[in-house]
């Protein structure tokens, strides 16, 4: 009986160890994914803040600092993206197009909200509309680009 009990315990012991190893591994996972977002500070208390401090970097062609408003996931393709802008001749009417953000109060909530704006497509020939999407990062209490 005495053996029973101790082989019960030490597989209990056991169990629980490797419970303890699986749970410091996957907050550790977590924290590495969500520690980027807890020093993110780059942004503005509303969503026009923040599309404000965006335009005013892209005025300055600092590519690096307009990337820092995007969110992290999405921060090195928008990089490439304001950077084939750059190398283009159409950068300057892009910039204008960008100006022009209303925002979509249908779609708009506490963490996320959605903004447009219109700008002419020259291969189609017609206007367009393009959606921003914002997000509010709880950590640093700033909204940030999410897309566009």
């Amino acid at each position: 009986m005495g053996v029973v009990l101790l082989a019960w315990l030490g597989s209990v012991a056991s169990n629980e160890y490797q419970s303890y190893q699986w749970q410091k591994r996957t907050d550790a996972l977590q924290e590495a994914m969500i520690g980027p977002y807890r020093t993110d500070t780059y942004g503005g208390k509303t969503p026009e803040e923040t599309w404000a401090m965006f335009l005013d970097a892209l005025k300055k062609k600092d590519v690096e600092l307009a990337s820092k408003y995007i969110e992290l996931g999405k921060r090195e393709e928008t990089k490439k993206y304001i950077l084939s802008k750059l190398d283009s001749r159409d950068y300057d009417h892009w910039f204008d197009e960008l100006k022009n953000l209303k925002k979509d109060s249908s779609q708009s909530s506490t963490s996320r909200s959605y903004y447009y704006f219109n700008y002419y497509n020259s291969k189609y020939k017609m206007n367009l509309s393009s959606s921003v999407v914002f997000f509010f990062n709880p950590y640093t209490k700033v909204w940030k680009i999410l897309g566009f």
